[in-house]
């Protein structure tokens, strides 16, 4: 888990001309020189486990075979993504140099605008953002939210600035914080996840009090703005953005208007990180995609058995292996283990554990029995998901959200004789008024339902379809806060 820290300010040359004499950016850590040197930061191989480890008790070896859960193979993949990220936290602070008389004043005015529909105010700062959008698009378990904590890691911290080249500067800098959006896109719940990100991470603020008192979609989004330009945000990492397709009305897209306000007013980059289910959202608002596209899109394949990537990661896990005659590994193993996995980085890593701790106090060795064990028993709720891994259509894929397929869930508990848990009841979280009367407005217009009996019994049954994920879906782990520097972020 990694922690923000508050550290002092220490500038020093970036290289790059264009961020000389911004505080914001040179307060940041060095920027590695070579595209191969952030994959070096990113990866990481746990030590090996030796004869010692295998002698040990059998719930002891197991016990350490969570030692794999933290293996982390860089991807080719990976530069790419990793780089625009590198890049676009510096260029959301090149428009916003606080040391410039365009940036003093856009700071000022933020503070003090009452309403973000007052036009002229806006027209006024004549602010041309510098922020940019990315996008990593990959299926659950493709290494989305790896890639990120990575790249992001160093920058999960507080620098606390005192002065700047001898002027006095008191200020708190956030170069980055993580949010999700939630199973429901609740508009409502993501920005005050925002507020109370902040609050957790500072651990003297109370910017979710003031936020859960605002009714109305304007006055929210002011004081986002407001916020994130005084703690000096440089960029938002927003996973699971494919729980969008499950919005109510137009509720996903107000929250990608939200995000592309983020972008344009406040000036702060942002890392989306989605599944392929979010492609019914892409489609419906180019005009939004285009904007928070705008710092690179990056696309995670499936990988498939002969994949010179997938290899190599079975390959480099291979040598983790702590029952009491480790083998070689073959090409029938090969098979076995991603036919068992689909070919899914975390799914790989997962069936490779599982199999070992099948394994032992058992035959204490792994080969392809192993796998093909493994794949009709621990991971057998996953094999409708695997298949679609297998299949490669896009149109199997887009049926998954996060790869686990409801109706193919329940067929599968069905086939298991598994008792399906009863859905709960229970009342929608309020929203805005706004969009409820929206909604309302919906439900008026003529044609919109056909029969007003075969409509409540339709919604009706789409609520108790429905509540038992919607209920159940949590929150990200909460960020633990006794000031700083113990807090901690959801990624």
């Amino acid at each position: 888990m990694i922690e923000f820290r508050s550290i002092p300010a220490e500038y020093k040359p970036t290289g790059v001309r264009k961020y000389d004499g911004n505080a914001y950016i040179e307060a940041l850590p060095l920027m590695e020189s070579t595209k191969d040197e952030i994959l070096d930061r990113i990866e990481y191989y746990p030590p090996e486990f030796t004869d010692a480890d295998r002698r040990k008790g059998e719930l002891v070896r197991i016990a350490e075979l969570a030692r794999i859960g933290s293996f982390i193979y860089p991807f080719a993949e990976y530069r790419r993504a990793a780089t625009n990220t590198t890049i676009n936290i510096r260029e959301a602070y090149l428009s916003r140099n606080p040391f410039k008389a365009d940036g003093q004043r856009r700071r000022s005015m933020i503070a003090t605008i009452k309403d973000l529909n007052d036009e002229n105010a806006f027209r006024a700062l004549a602010f041309k953002s510098s922020a940019l959008g990315q996008l990593i698009m990959a299926i659950s378990g493709g290494g989305k939210t790896t890639l990120a904590s990575g790249v992001l890691a160093p920058y999960c911290c507080v620098i606390e600035h005192t002065e700047y080249m001898g002027k006095p500067f008191r200020c708190r800098q956030i170069p980055v914080i993580p949010l999700a959006v939630m199973h429901d896109a609740s508009l409502l719940s993501f920005c005050v996840q925002f507020f109370e990100t902040i609050d957790r991470i500072l651990g003297n603020t109370h910017y979710a009090r003031e936020a859960k008192a605002l009714r109305t979609i304007a006055q929210m989004t002011l004081l986002i703005h407001k916020v994130a330009t005084a703690v000096s945000l440089g960029l938002i990492f927003i996973d699971d953005v494919q729980h969008l397709r499950a919005a109510r009305g137009t509720q996903a897209e107000m929250v990608l208007n939200l995000l592309s306000q983020v972008l344009e007013i406040a000036g702060v980059s942002l890392l989306l990180s989605a599944t392929p289910a979010l492609e019914p959202v892409i489609a419906q608002s180019v005009r939004n995609i285009r904007k928070l596209t705008s710092g690179g899109t990056s696309k995670f394949p499936v990988m498939r058995r002969n994949d010179l990537q997938w290899i190599a990661l079975a390959t480099a896990l291979w040598p983790y292996q702590i029952v009491k005659h480790p083998g070689p590994l073959t090409k029938e193993i090969l098979d076995a283990w991603h036919k068992c996995s689909g070919g899914n980085p975390a799914f790989t890593s997962m069936a490779f554990a599982l199999a070992q701790r099948q394994e032992i106090g058992e035959r204490e060795t792994v080969d392809e029995l192993s796998f093909q064990r493994v794949a009709e028993t621990d991971m057998i709720l996953l094999k409708p998901a695997i298949n679609a891994l297998l299949s490669g259509k896009a149109a199997d894929l887009q049926k998954f959200d996060d790869l686990i397929p409801k109706s193919g869930l329940m067929e599968l508990q069905d086939q298991l004789g598994w008792a399906r848990e009863e859905a709960e009841s229970g009342e929608d979280e309020p929203e805005f008024p706004e969009l409820e009367e929206q909604g309302k407005g919906q439900e008026k217009q003529p044609g919109a339902h056909a029969s007003k009996k075969r409509t409540t019994s339709t919604k009706a049954e789409a609520k108790a379809s429905t509540n038992t994920d919607v209920r159940s879906a949590s929150k990200p782990p909460p960020i633990k806060s006794s000031g700083l520097p113990s807090v901690k972020p959801s990624f």
